[in-house]
């Protein structure tokens, strides 16, 4: 008996052969009329021949999902053969990413998923209909436009000369740069992209932060690949000859370069980074996450073949509309922070960033304990309990400082100094998703209860508000320069952003309650909350229930 698998699409049930365990890929798309045919949900890569490398067992009953072949592509005869570069990048460039891909898989199921088509001069057109018309699938002809010139150039990239790429790093690094150059073409042509800036075999140039490290550490590495857009790096690639496993050495240096990881300081909310490692005719897309981990894709492309070089195009130019969401997801350039360049904030106080770490001195502790009745000892006991808390920022060291007078007859004053190692950045009220405003409260509360917990006395924030929650990504606490030890009794006529007449109790003190209720305070501020979310603030409101309890709240 033949060995054979079920296959359900949609309503449609059919039954066909597995060759020696494995499927044919163009039996599925002609069975069900695809063009694009993924098996329960993943697009299973395939040899030459069509055959998938992954194994199935007789018996076994698959869903199939995919775009259907009638409606995968507009007609070539509805596309106009002229069209200018800008109508041609627009069309590229149409479907805006509304959200990242999250899983490595999901993110090389949208590299690949073959919706993009290429323009194309005429006898690239009638190339890929020579070679396998359903290649045409791809494509559509287009004269007289610049971007069909370079997507054709890279398209017909001689046999000759792919079998050189494999000799030296040069060769790969050429094709490499004649598929980026449709890139700057289309980025070129439209003001709908994102306006990268593409360099090769050089290091970060002109941005607010350098992720790549030398190996020492001390100046950034030179990238193969980097392309930057409004002052971040937003994708590298590595080189190398294929030989002595060059791909796999293309990863090891990426790894290696890039272990450091980007901040959320500079990059806000970007969930990763593309990358790609390419060795003579071999091409591999990964991303690069925020803490320095590269994930390599399962894909590997190989571009002696057309049909994987259209495929290559193709996962560019959606890198491209992954760039164009990324930045978006990124702090303004007037909002970003700059290295080693102090800021003031008040009461004295001055803030510098300084790569890794944030360096807060506050001047004059003298009147700052004066004015807000509070210690060294509460600011230091709080970020020495922050420490063991993964929802509150953690610290290098707390110390107390004197600040030296230029003048002989001014008396020396005491400050205090604070280094933070971990950063992160702030998420702007009017564009949070309520998810992400329940992750902030979770943490505050989770926080909270943190500081709570001390003995012989609790100690409390004192100053929970949205400005103070950061992201790197995962919310964070911070800003632990006001706690105190409850109760502290506030002086008649202070009072912090964000406070009101709910925030103290009827002895005019600020106690652990008081941190409950201000971030009761933050999640009520939010536009369009849930009726869930509504219900919820004001539980925190009514002083009733631990910062503990609350964080086990179901709404969470």
């Amino acid at each position: 008996m033949a060995s054979t698998v079920t296959l359900k699409y949609g309503d449609l049930t059919e039954t066909i052969p597995l060759f020696e365990g494995r499927l044919h890929i163009p039996t599925i798309k002609d069975t069900f009329t695809l063009r694009v045919a993924r098996i329960d949900g993943v697009l299973a890569p395939f040899d030459s021949q069509g055959f998938t490398y992954a194994m199935f067992k007789p018996g076994d009953t698959l869903n199939i999902s995919g775009t259907s072949a009638d409606v995968a592509a507009m007609p070539v005869s509805s596309i106009p053969a002229t069209a200018s570069d800008s109508v041609v990048a627009q069309r590229l460039l149409a479907g805006a990413v509304a959200e990242a891909p999250q899983s490595l898989a999901a993110y090389e199921d949208f590299l690949f998923n073959g919706q993009v088509q290429l323009p194309a001069l005429a006898y690239t057109f009638q190339l890929a209909n020579a070679e396998d018309s359903a290649l045409t699938c791809a494509l559509y002809e287009c004269a007289s436009c610049r971007i069909s010139i370079v997507v054709s150039k890279a398209l017909q990239l001689s046999s000759a000369f792919l079998g050189l790429a494999g000799n030296t790093e040069q060769n790969t690094s050429y094709w490499v740069m004649t598929f980026m150059g449709i890139l700057e073409e289309v980025d070129a042509a439209t003001d709908i992209g994102p306006a990268m800036m593409w360099r090769w075999n050089s290091s970060e140039k002109e941005v607010s932060h350098v992720v790549s490290k030398s190996a020492t550490g001390k100046g950034p590495a030179r990238v193969d690949t980097v392309g930057t857009a409004r002052g971040l790096s937003l994708v590298f690639g590595e080189d190398k000859a294929y030989k002595d496993r060059g791909l796999e050495q293309a990863w090891a240096d990426l790894k290696l370069k890039l272990k450091s990881g980007f901040p959320a300081l500079f990059y806000g909310h970007i969930p990763y980074l593309p990358v790609y490692a390419a060795a003579g005719v071999q091409i591999q897309f990964g991303r690069l996450l925020p803490n320095g981990v590269v994930e390599q894709g399962d894909r590997v492309l190989l571009v002696q073949r057309l049909a994987h070089r259209i495929k290559c195009c193709q996962a560019l130019l959606n890198i491209m509309k992954l760039a164009r969401f990324l930045v978006m997801r990124a702090p303004s350039l007037s909002n970003r922070v700059k290295l080693y360049q102090p800021f003031w904030r008040p009461h004295n106080t001055m803030i510098e960033v300084q790569g890794d770490v944030v360096i807060k001195d506050i001047e004059d502790t003298a009147t700052f304990y004066a004015d807000f009745g509070h210690s060294f000892q509460s600011i230091k006991a709080a970020h020495t309990c922050a420490q063991s808390c993964d929802s509150l920022v953690s610290h290098y060291n707390v110390k107390e400082t004197t600040q030296k007078k230029r003048r002989a007859n001014v008396a020396a004053t005491k400050g205090l100094r604070v280094v933070m190692t971990r950063l992160g950045c702030v998420h702007s009220l009017e564009s949070m998703p309520e998810e992400d405003m329940k992750a902030g409260v979770k943490a505050c509360l989770l926080g909270c209860a943190h500081l709570h917990s001390t003995r012989p006395k609790p100690l409390c924030h004192c100053d929970v508000r949205l400005a103070n929650v950061l992201w790197d990504p995962k919310p964070f606490l911070a800003d632990l320069e006001f706690a105190h030890f409850s109760p502290w009794q506030v002086s008649s006529g202070l009072i912090f952003t964000d406070w009101d007449e709910g925030t103290l109790d009827h002895a005019s003190c600020y106690t652990t309650e008081s941190d409950i209720y201000q971030i009761g305070v933050m999640l009520l501020k939010l536009p369009s909350l849930s009726p869930a979310g509504v219900a919820f603030g004001h539980r925190l409101k009514t002083k009733t229930v631990t910062a503990a309890e609350a964080a086990q709240d179901t709404y969470l």
